[in-house]
């Protein structure tokens, strides 16, 4: 079974890829909304993907976020930004850091859950 955690403040967003994909016997999916727990979340579950939303407003800033994508990199999670397309400083970090290797991908707000979640299942 495949472990995808969702780091993120967007519980209705959370809740709608779970509702997508709970049918789906091979994946197994938990929500995050304590970024400082995240690291845990994903080291006890043996995750294999974590989808990390940039917020935007608060502390979870797209530096903050691409600290934390440093930091879980260590757990061999393969790592994918919720990226606010209209915070144009956030957008060209998220470009930085796929160009680098240090994410995935990264995926806008603006996109539907059906496609949010078949870039979960892809990696």
């Amino acid at each position: 079974m495949r472990t995808i955690v969702l780091v993120m403040l967007r519980k209705p967003v959370a809740q709608g890829i779970i509702q997508k994909l709970h049918n789906n016997p091979s994946i197994r999916l938990l929500h995050e909304s304590d970024y400082n727990n995240a690291h845990n979340a994903i080291r006890e579950n043996a995750a294999e993907v974590a989808l990390v939303e940039i917020a935007e407003t608060g502390e979870y800033t797209a530096d903050y976020c691409l600290a934390l994508c440093a930091k879980l990199r260590a757990s061999n999670c393969k790592l994918l930004l919720l990226c606010p397309e209209q915070d144009e400083g956030s957008v060209a970090m998220a470009v930085e850091a796929k160009q680098a290797g240090y994410i995935e991908d990264f995926i806008f707000y603006d996109a539907s859950i059906e496609y949010l979640t078949s870039k979960l299942l892809a990696r």
